[in-house]
Protein backbone atom coordinates (compact mmCIF):
# COMPACT_ATOMS: atom_id res chain seq x y z
CA UNK A 1 0.00 0.00 0.00
CA UNK A 2 2.90 2.76 0.52
CA UNK A 3 4.34 1.69 -2.73
CA UNK A 4 1.52 2.57 -4.42
CA UNK A 5 1.23 5.75 -3.09
CA UNK A 6 4.15 6.45 -3.31
CA UNK A 7 3.89 5.93 -7.07
CA UNK A 8 0.44 7.53 -7.42
CA UNK A 9 2.66 10.79 -5.62
CA UNK A 10 5.36 10.36 -8.44
CA UNK A 11 2.73 11.16 -11.06
CA UNK A 12 1.16 9.66 -14.19
CA UNK A 13 4.28 7.90 -15.77
CA UNK A 14 4.90 5.78 -13.05
CA UNK A 15 0.93 5.19 -12.58
CA UNK A 16 1.44 3.97 -16.39
CA UNK A 17 4.76 2.05 -15.84
CA UNK A 18 2.56 -0.24 -13.21
CA UNK A 19 -0.28 -0.49 -15.12
CA UNK A 20 1.85 -2.27 -18.10
CA UNK A 21 3.05 -4.74 -15.18
CA UNK A 22 6.99 -3.52 -15.65
CA UNK A 23 7.11 -3.90 -19.16
CA UNK A 24 6.54 -0.59 -19.75
CA UNK A 25 9.02 2.93 -18.07
CA UNK A 26 8.47 6.15 -17.28
CA UNK A 27 10.02 8.96 -20.04
CA UNK A 28 12.77 10.93 -18.51
CA UNK A 29 12.09 13.90 -16.51
CA UNK A 30 13.35 16.81 -18.10
CA UNK A 31 12.95 20.48 -17.03
CA UNK A 32 9.77 22.09 -18.32
CA UNK A 33 8.61 25.33 -20.05
CA UNK A 34 8.73 28.22 -17.10
CA UNK A 35 7.03 31.83 -17.80
CA UNK A 36 9.79 34.53 -17.88
CA UNK A 37 10.90 36.02 -14.39
CA UNK A 38 9.23 39.57 -14.02
CA UNK A 39 10.95 42.29 -11.88
CA UNK A 40 9.59 44.07 -9.95
CA UNK A 41 11.21 47.29 -7.99
CA UNK A 42 11.35 46.76 -4.48
CA UNK A 43 10.37 50.24 -2.91
CA UNK A 44 11.97 50.80 0.74
CA UNK A 45 9.72 50.12 3.61
CA UNK A 46 8.89 53.32 5.50
CA UNK A 47 11.11 54.55 8.36
CA UNK A 48 9.59 53.99 12.08
CA UNK A 49 9.99 56.83 14.47
CA UNK A 50 12.67 55.36 16.21
CA UNK A 51 15.08 55.43 13.33
CA UNK A 52 13.98 58.83 12.09
CA UNK A 53 14.37 60.24 16.04
CA UNK A 54 18.16 58.53 15.18
CA UNK A 55 18.75 60.29 12.13
CA UNK A 56 17.52 63.43 13.38
CA UNK A 57 20.13 63.13 16.78
CA UNK A 58 22.75 62.72 14.35
CA UNK A 59 21.95 65.74 12.45
CA UNK A 60 21.76 67.31 15.80
CA UNK A 61 25.38 66.28 16.98
CA UNK A 62 26.68 67.58 13.81
CA UNK A 63 25.35 71.00 14.02
CA UNK A 64 26.15 70.81 18.08
CA UNK A 65 28.23 73.84 19.32
CA UNK A 66 30.87 72.09 20.46
CA UNK A 67 33.88 71.12 17.71
CA UNK A 68 34.36 67.79 19.63
CA UNK A 69 31.06 66.38 19.78
CA UNK A 70 30.89 67.43 15.67
CA UNK A 71 33.61 65.57 15.08
CA UNK A 72 32.86 62.67 16.72
CA UNK A 73 29.11 62.67 14.73
CA UNK A 74 31.44 62.89 11.39
CA UNK A 75 32.73 59.72 12.32
CA UNK A 76 28.87 58.11 12.87
CA UNK A 77 27.95 59.59 9.26
CA UNK A 78 31.22 57.24 7.82
CA UNK A 79 29.86 53.97 10.24
CA UNK A 80 25.84 53.53 9.47
CA UNK A 81 24.39 50.77 7.87
CA UNK A 82 21.78 49.45 5.14
CA UNK A 83 19.51 49.85 8.02
CA UNK A 84 19.43 53.50 8.62
CA UNK A 85 18.29 53.55 4.53
CA UNK A 86 14.47 54.20 5.02
CA UNK A 87 15.49 57.04 7.51
CA UNK A 88 18.09 58.68 5.28
CA UNK A 89 15.94 58.76 1.97
CA UNK A 90 12.56 60.06 3.47
CA UNK A 91 14.62 63.28 5.48
CA UNK A 92 16.62 63.44 1.62
CA UNK A 93 13.40 63.41 0.01
CA UNK A 94 12.18 66.63 2.45
CA UNK A 95 15.36 68.37 2.40
CA UNK A 96 15.57 68.41 -1.79
CA UNK A 97 11.92 69.49 -1.65
CA UNK A 98 11.99 72.12 0.53
CA UNK A 99 15.29 73.84 0.77
CA UNK A 100 16.46 76.82 -0.46
CA UNK A 101 19.17 75.61 -3.59
CA UNK A 102 20.72 79.31 -3.91
CA UNK A 103 20.98 79.91 -0.85
CA UNK A 104 22.83 76.95 -0.32
CA UNK A 105 24.95 76.99 -3.44
CA UNK A 106 26.12 80.85 -1.88
CA UNK A 107 26.49 79.10 1.57
CA UNK A 108 28.95 76.70 0.49
CA UNK A 109 31.08 79.22 -1.83
CA UNK A 110 31.55 81.15 0.95
CA UNK A 111 32.85 78.46 2.75
CA UNK A 112 35.07 77.31 0.76
CA UNK A 113 36.18 80.97 -0.16
CA UNK A 114 37.25 81.84 3.14
CA UNK A 115 38.82 77.91 3.70
CA UNK A 116 41.52 78.67 0.75
CA UNK A 117 44.69 77.35 1.95
CA UNK A 118 47.41 79.30 2.57
CA UNK A 119 49.55 79.99 -0.59
CA UNK A 120 52.32 77.43 -1.05
CA UNK A 121 55.65 78.65 -0.62
CA UNK A 122 59.22 77.24 -2.43
CA UNK A 123 59.66 73.09 -2.02
CA UNK A 124 55.97 72.97 0.19
CA UNK A 125 53.28 70.39 -0.90
CA UNK A 126 49.54 70.77 -1.04
CA UNK A 127 47.83 69.56 1.33
CA UNK A 128 44.74 67.65 0.11
CA UNK A 129 41.45 69.38 0.19
CA UNK A 130 39.37 68.46 2.58
CA UNK A 131 35.88 66.55 2.78
CA UNK A 132 32.76 68.32 2.27
CA UNK A 133 31.41 67.48 5.47
CA UNK A 134 34.54 67.88 7.18
CA UNK A 135 34.47 71.38 5.82
CA UNK A 136 30.93 72.39 6.43
CA UNK A 137 31.38 71.10 10.11
CA UNK A 138 34.48 72.84 11.11
CA UNK A 139 33.73 75.75 9.26
CA UNK A 140 33.76 78.22 12.86
CA UNK A 141 30.19 80.59 11.49
CA UNK A 142 27.74 78.38 12.37
CA UNK A 143 25.05 81.44 12.25
CA UNK A 144 23.88 80.60 9.09
CA UNK A 145 20.06 79.72 8.58
CA UNK A 146 21.64 77.65 5.38
CA UNK A 147 23.92 76.14 7.77
CA UNK A 148 21.50 72.98 8.72
CA UNK A 149 19.93 71.86 5.09
CA UNK A 150 23.28 72.21 3.68
CA UNK A 151 25.05 69.48 6.66
CA UNK A 152 21.83 67.33 5.81
CA UNK A 153 22.36 67.17 1.92
CA UNK A 154 25.84 66.87 2.66
CA UNK A 155 25.45 64.31 5.48
CA UNK A 156 22.92 62.38 3.40
CA UNK A 157 25.22 61.98 0.26
CA UNK A 158 27.73 60.36 2.93
CA UNK A 159 25.53 57.94 4.45
CA UNK A 160 24.15 57.18 0.36
CA UNK A 161 28.15 56.64 0.00
CA UNK A 162 28.37 54.32 2.95
CA UNK A 163 25.97 51.79 2.31
CA UNK A 164 26.93 51.68 -0.97
CA UNK A 165 23.84 49.57 -2.43
CA UNK A 166 22.29 50.31 -5.55
CA UNK A 167 19.02 51.40 -3.75
CA UNK A 168 21.95 53.75 -2.05
CA UNK A 169 23.84 54.21 -5.21
CA UNK A 170 20.82 55.98 -7.07
CA UNK A 171 19.97 58.66 -4.71
CA UNK A 172 23.78 59.64 -4.35
CA UNK A 173 23.12 60.30 -8.01
CA UNK A 174 20.06 61.95 -7.26
CA UNK A 175 22.09 64.34 -4.91
CA UNK A 176 23.05 65.80 -8.10
CA UNK A 177 20.24 65.59 -9.73
CA UNK A 178 17.97 67.16 -7.36
CA UNK A 179 20.59 69.93 -6.32
CA UNK A 180 22.71 70.89 -9.64
CA UNK A 181 25.92 72.01 -10.25
CA UNK A 182 27.06 73.14 -6.96
CA UNK A 183 27.49 69.72 -5.45
CA UNK A 184 28.56 67.98 -8.81
CA UNK A 185 31.96 67.45 -8.21
CA UNK A 186 31.23 66.13 -4.79
CA UNK A 187 28.81 63.81 -5.94
CA UNK A 188 31.29 63.02 -8.81
CA UNK A 189 34.12 62.10 -6.13
CA UNK A 190 31.88 59.92 -4.08
CA UNK A 191 30.56 57.57 -6.87
CA UNK A 192 34.25 57.66 -7.81
CA UNK A 193 34.88 56.32 -3.84
CA UNK A 194 32.19 53.91 -4.21
CA UNK A 195 33.28 52.22 -7.24
CA UNK A 196 31.93 49.03 -8.82
CA UNK A 197 28.50 49.59 -6.00
CA UNK A 198 27.95 52.65 -8.91
CA UNK A 199 27.71 50.97 -11.79
CA UNK A 200 24.36 49.72 -11.62
CA UNK A 201 22.77 52.86 -10.62
CA UNK A 202 24.82 55.02 -13.36
CA UNK A 203 23.39 52.52 -16.34
CA UNK A 204 20.31 53.34 -14.78
CA UNK A 205 20.95 57.00 -14.66
CA UNK A 206 22.60 56.83 -18.81
CA UNK A 207 18.99 56.51 -19.85
CA UNK A 208 17.55 59.40 -17.84
CA UNK A 209 14.87 61.38 -19.63
CA UNK A 210 17.04 64.60 -18.97
CA UNK A 211 19.72 64.68 -21.59
CA UNK A 212 22.37 66.73 -19.14
CA UNK A 213 21.70 63.75 -16.53
CA UNK A 214 21.91 61.08 -19.36
CA UNK A 215 25.49 62.38 -20.62
CA UNK A 216 26.73 63.01 -17.13
CA UNK A 217 26.00 59.65 -16.24
CA UNK A 218 28.13 57.81 -19.24
CA UNK A 219 30.37 60.31 -18.95
CA UNK A 220 31.02 58.86 -15.12
CA UNK A 221 31.11 55.45 -16.50
CA UNK A 222 33.42 56.10 -19.60
CA UNK A 223 35.88 57.57 -16.58
CA UNK A 224 35.44 54.06 -14.85
CA UNK A 225 36.17 52.07 -17.89
CA UNK A 226 33.22 50.61 -17.41
CA UNK A 227 31.28 52.16 -20.46
CA UNK A 228 30.85 48.86 -22.39
CA UNK A 229 28.83 46.16 -21.11
CA UNK A 230 31.33 43.64 -21.26
CA UNK A 231 33.30 45.71 -19.09
CA UNK A 232 30.93 46.76 -16.75
CA UNK A 233 30.19 42.92 -15.76
CA UNK A 234 34.02 42.52 -14.71
CA UNK A 235 33.00 42.95 -10.98
CA UNK A 236 33.68 40.28 -8.53
CA UNK A 237 30.32 40.56 -6.55
CA UNK A 238 27.31 38.75 -7.79
CA UNK A 239 25.12 41.09 -6.39
CA UNK A 240 26.53 44.08 -8.17
CA UNK A 241 26.48 41.78 -11.15
CA UNK A 242 22.84 40.96 -10.76
CA UNK A 243 21.96 44.25 -10.14
CA UNK A 244 24.04 45.62 -13.28
CA UNK A 245 22.15 42.82 -15.44
CA UNK A 246 18.89 44.36 -14.32
CA UNK A 247 20.04 48.14 -15.07
CA UNK A 248 20.53 47.25 -18.30
CA UNK A 249 17.14 45.32 -18.83
CA UNK A 250 15.70 48.77 -17.52
CA UNK A 251 17.83 51.20 -20.05
CA UNK A 252 16.26 48.56 -22.93
CA UNK A 253 19.16 49.53 -25.04
CA UNK A 254 19.35 46.47 -27.81
CA UNK A 255 22.92 46.92 -27.44
CA UNK A 256 23.07 44.58 -24.68
CA UNK A 257 20.64 41.85 -25.70
CA UNK A 258 23.25 39.19 -26.53
CA UNK A 259 25.08 39.82 -23.18
CA UNK A 260 22.18 39.29 -21.14
CA UNK A 261 20.95 36.54 -23.14
CA UNK A 262 24.79 34.89 -22.32
CA UNK A 263 24.05 35.58 -18.68
CA UNK A 264 20.57 34.13 -18.96
CA UNK A 265 22.41 30.46 -19.24
CA UNK A 266 24.98 31.24 -15.93
CA UNK A 267 25.22 28.47 -13.29
CA UNK A 268 24.95 31.48 -10.74
CA UNK A 269 21.09 31.38 -9.49
CA UNK A 270 20.99 35.36 -8.74
CA UNK A 271 22.62 36.05 -12.14
CA UNK A 272 20.54 34.00 -14.07
CA UNK A 273 17.41 35.25 -13.13
CA UNK A 274 18.62 38.85 -13.22
CA UNK A 275 19.49 38.46 -16.59
CA UNK A 276 16.11 36.92 -17.62
CA UNK A 277 14.27 39.64 -15.58
CA UNK A 278 16.40 42.13 -18.06
CA UNK A 279 15.77 40.42 -20.96
CA UNK A 280 11.78 40.44 -20.11
CA UNK A 281 12.47 44.29 -19.10
CA UNK A 282 13.90 44.67 -22.94
CA UNK A 283 11.12 42.73 -24.40
CA UNK A 284 10.77 43.13 -28.55
CA UNK A 285 13.59 44.81 -29.33
CA UNK A 286 15.53 41.63 -28.47
CA UNK A 287 13.66 39.74 -30.78
CA UNK A 288 16.30 39.36 -33.42
CA UNK A 289 19.32 38.66 -30.85
CA UNK A 290 16.77 35.73 -28.98
CA UNK A 291 16.16 34.11 -32.57
CA UNK A 292 19.85 34.16 -33.30
CA UNK A 293 20.55 32.53 -29.79
CA UNK A 294 17.78 29.89 -29.92
CA UNK A 295 19.11 29.25 -33.82
CA UNK A 296 22.59 28.31 -32.02
CA UNK A 297 21.46 26.53 -29.11
CA UNK A 298 19.03 23.91 -30.67
CA UNK A 299 20.26 24.00 -33.89
CA UNK A 300 17.04 25.20 -35.86
CA UNK A 301 15.01 27.84 -35.79
CA UNK A 302 12.23 29.02 -33.79
CA UNK A 303 9.00 29.50 -35.77
CA UNK A 304 8.01 32.22 -37.50
CA UNK A 305 4.90 32.46 -35.71
CA UNK A 306 6.22 32.54 -31.81
CA UNK A 307 6.26 35.76 -30.17
CA UNK A 308 9.64 37.02 -28.44
CA UNK A 309 8.11 36.10 -24.88
CA UNK A 310 7.43 32.40 -26.38
CA UNK A 311 11.27 32.43 -27.68
CA UNK A 312 12.90 33.83 -25.20
CA UNK A 313 10.90 30.96 -22.79
CA UNK A 314 12.33 28.22 -25.32
CA UNK A 315 15.41 29.32 -25.48
CA UNK A 316 16.06 29.76 -21.60
CA UNK A 317 14.37 25.96 -21.13
CA UNK A 318 16.58 24.90 -23.66
CA UNK A 319 19.37 26.67 -21.48
CA UNK A 320 17.81 24.40 -18.41
CA UNK A 321 18.26 21.23 -20.02
CA UNK A 322 21.66 21.75 -20.96
CA UNK A 323 22.76 23.26 -17.54
CA UNK A 324 20.43 20.40 -15.60
CA UNK A 325 21.16 17.14 -17.46
CA UNK A 326 23.28 15.58 -14.90
CA UNK A 327 20.60 16.55 -12.16
CA UNK A 328 18.10 15.44 -14.17
CA UNK A 329 19.67 12.10 -14.76
CA UNK A 330 20.13 11.85 -11.05
CA UNK A 331 16.48 12.72 -10.38
CA UNK A 332 14.95 10.29 -13.16
CA UNK A 333 17.63 7.40 -11.92
CA UNK A 334 16.54 7.98 -8.32
CA UNK A 335 12.39 8.15 -8.87
CA UNK A 336 13.13 4.47 -11.38
CA UNK A 337 14.84 3.47 -8.12
CA UNK A 338 11.43 4.12 -5.94
CA UNK A 339 9.17 3.07 -8.00
CA UNK A 340 11.18 -0.58 -7.46
CA UNK A 341 10.47 -0.12 -4.42
CA UNK A 342 14.55 0.67 -3.50
CA UNK A 343 13.99 3.95 -1.07
CA UNK A 344 17.22 3.88 -0.21
CA UNK A 345 18.92 4.37 -3.45
CA UNK A 346 16.35 6.78 -4.31
CA UNK A 347 16.98 8.49 -1.24
CA UNK A 348 20.73 8.62 -2.26
CA UNK A 349 20.12 9.78 -5.56
CA UNK A 350 17.69 12.23 -4.70
CA UNK A 351 20.05 13.62 -2.04
CA UNK A 352 23.02 14.34 -4.88
CA UNK A 353 19.96 16.34 -6.83
CA UNK A 354 19.38 18.45 -3.81
CA UNK A 355 23.00 19.47 -2.83
CA UNK A 356 23.14 20.28 -6.97
CA UNK A 357 20.26 22.63 -6.71
CA UNK A 358 18.66 22.81 -3.46
CA UNK A 359 15.27 24.48 -5.21
CA UNK A 360 15.12 21.93 -7.71
CA UNK A 361 11.64 22.05 -9.51
CA UNK A 362 11.14 18.38 -9.17
CA UNK A 363 11.25 18.26 -5.26
CA UNK A 364 7.86 17.91 -4.50
CA UNK A 365 7.76 14.43 -6.53
CA UNK A 366 10.53 13.59 -4.36
CA UNK A 367 8.63 14.33 -1.22
CA UNK A 368 6.75 10.88 -0.79
CA UNK A 369 9.75 8.93 -1.50
CA UNK A 370 11.62 10.80 1.67
CA UNK A 371 8.31 9.93 3.74
CA UNK A 372 8.10 6.43 3.13
CA UNK A 373 11.66 5.53 3.75
CA UNK A 374 11.51 7.86 6.90
CA UNK A 375 8.42 5.01 7.83
CA UNK A 376 10.74 2.06 7.72
CA UNK A 377 13.31 4.25 9.85
CA UNK A 378 11.31 5.08 12.72
CA UNK A 379 11.55 3.22 14.87
CA UNK A 380 15.56 1.40 13.47
CA UNK A 381 17.05 4.97 12.79
CA UNK A 382 14.98 7.73 14.55
CA UNK A 383 17.95 10.00 13.56
CA UNK A 384 17.66 9.45 10.07
CA UNK A 385 14.15 9.33 9.82
CA UNK A 386 13.74 12.56 11.32
CA UNK A 387 16.28 14.16 8.93
CA UNK A 388 14.49 12.63 5.65
CA UNK A 389 11.02 13.57 7.24
CA UNK A 390 12.26 17.25 7.43
CA UNK A 391 13.35 17.11 3.75
CA UNK A 392 9.80 15.50 3.09
CA UNK A 393 8.61 18.57 5.13
CA UNK A 394 10.62 21.34 2.85
CA UNK A 395 9.75 20.00 -0.39
CA UNK A 396 6.28 18.99 -0.22
CA UNK A 397 5.87 22.51 1.69
CA UNK A 398 2.00 21.78 1.75
CA UNK A 399 -0.92 19.13 1.66
CA UNK A 400 -1.13 15.70 2.83
CA UNK A 401 2.42 14.48 2.55
CA UNK A 402 3.70 17.37 4.14
CA UNK A 403 1.11 17.37 6.88
CA UNK A 404 2.04 13.71 7.32
CA UNK A 405 5.61 14.44 7.39
CA UNK A 406 5.48 16.87 9.69
CA UNK A 407 2.91 15.10 12.17
CA UNK A 408 5.77 12.09 12.00
CA UNK A 409 8.28 14.63 13.24
CA UNK A 410 6.33 15.76 16.00
CA UNK A 411 5.87 12.24 17.02
CA UNK A 412 9.34 12.03 16.52
CA UNK A 413 10.07 14.87 18.93
CA UNK A 414 7.41 13.91 21.15
CA UNK A 415 8.96 10.26 21.87
CA UNK A 416 12.64 12.12 21.99
CA UNK A 417 11.27 14.56 24.75
CA UNK A 418 9.95 11.46 26.78
CA UNK A 419 13.00 9.10 26.75
CA UNK A 420 14.72 12.38 28.70
CA UNK A 421 12.20 12.88 30.98
CA UNK A 422 9.88 15.83 29.45
CA UNK A 423 6.33 15.47 28.79
CA UNK A 424 5.12 17.72 25.43
CA UNK A 425 1.54 17.14 25.27
CA UNK A 426 1.20 19.87 22.87
CA UNK A 427 3.87 18.14 20.46
CA UNK A 428 1.54 14.88 20.23
CA UNK A 429 -1.79 16.74 20.08
CA UNK A 430 -0.38 18.85 17.32
CA UNK A 431 1.04 15.79 15.19
CA UNK A 432 -2.98 14.46 15.58
CA UNK A 433 -4.56 17.06 14.39
CA UNK A 434 -2.43 17.25 11.41
CA UNK A 435 -2.64 13.45 10.07
CA UNK A 436 -5.70 11.68 12.49
CA UNK A 437 -4.13 8.25 11.13
CA UNK A 438 -0.93 8.52 12.93
CA UNK A 439 -0.93 5.34 14.91
CA UNK A 440 2.26 6.46 16.39
CA UNK A 441 0.92 9.90 17.50
CA UNK A 442 -2.33 8.31 18.68
CA UNK A 443 -0.35 5.19 20.89
CA UNK A 444 2.11 8.30 22.15
CA UNK A 445 -1.36 10.13 23.22
CA UNK A 446 -2.02 6.81 25.40
CA UNK A 447 1.25 5.94 26.50
CA UNK A 448 0.91 9.59 28.18
CA UNK A 449 -2.28 9.41 29.11
CA UNK A 450 -1.74 6.28 31.12
CA UNK A 451 1.61 8.02 32.45
CA UNK A 452 -0.51 10.96 33.68
CA UNK A 453 -3.00 8.70 35.20
CA UNK A 454 -0.61 6.72 37.53
CA UNK A 455 0.86 9.52 38.01
CA UNK A 456 -2.20 11.04 39.35
CA UNK A 457 -3.17 7.80 41.13
CA UNK A 458 0.73 7.78 42.77
CA UNK A 459 0.42 11.62 43.61
CA UNK A 460 -2.59 10.99 45.70
CA UNK A 461 -0.66 7.91 47.48
CA UNK A 462 2.01 10.35 48.59
CA UNK A 463 -1.06 12.89 49.74
CA UNK A 464 -2.61 10.23 51.76
CA UNK A 465 0.63 9.27 53.45
CA UNK A 466 1.59 12.91 54.19
CA UNK A 467 -1.92 13.31 55.98
CA UNK A 468 -1.93 10.35 57.46
CA UNK A 469 2.04 11.16 58.78
CA UNK A 470 0.84 14.83 59.38
CA UNK A 471 -2.29 13.30 61.67
CA UNK A 472 0.05 10.77 63.42
CA UNK A 473 2.30 13.87 64.45
CA UNK A 474 -0.29 15.52 65.85
CA UNK A 475 -1.63 12.88 67.94
CA UNK A 476 1.58 12.30 69.72
CA UNK A 477 1.59 16.38 70.24
CA UNK A 478 -1.71 16.06 71.68
CA UNK A 479 -0.33 12.87 73.67
CA UNK A 480 3.01 14.71 75.00
CA UNK A 481 0.88 18.10 75.87
CA UNK A 482 -1.40 15.67 78.09
CA UNK A 483 1.66 14.16 79.34
CA UNK A 484 3.31 17.38 80.41
CA UNK A 485 -0.31 18.57 82.17
CA UNK A 486 -0.55 15.28 84.14
CA UNK A 487 3.14 15.20 85.65
CA UNK A 488 2.54 19.22 86.36
CA UNK A 489 -0.52 18.41 88.24
CA UNK A 490 1.23 15.72 90.43
CA UNK A 491 4.45 17.65 91.14
CA UNK A 492 2.24 20.33 92.51
CA UNK A 493 2.39 21.01 96.67
CA UNK A 494 -1.00 20.06 97.93
CA UNK A 495 -2.74 22.97 100.19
Amino acid sequence: MLLGALLLALGPTANAAVSDAGTARAEPDAPSLQPLPEFVERALPSPDAAALARLDLLLDQLLAPGSKTRSDAVALVRAVDASWLPAVAERFERVADTANQPGLELLLRNMRKRSRPVPLTAGSKPSPAPDLLELITTFPDRSSAFLRPLTEVVAYSRMFETIGNAAAARRLIAVYVRFGEFLRNDTELALARLGDGAIAALIEASAHPVPRIAEWAKAQLEAMGKHVASEAMQVPDPTQRADILRAYGKTRDVETARLLIAFAASERAPIRLAAREAVAMLGEPGLWQLRDAYRRAVGESAPEAWSWRRVAEELFAQFDRQRLTGVYDLFNRGRDAAERGDLAAASADFDRVLAWDPEFERGPTMASAYLALAEKQLESDPSAASLALRRAERLAREGKTHDRALSLRYTLDARSLLARGIVDEVLVQRARELDPENVRAEALERELRDRSRDDHALYQRYIAAVVILALGLIALGVLAFRRRGNVRNAAAPLR
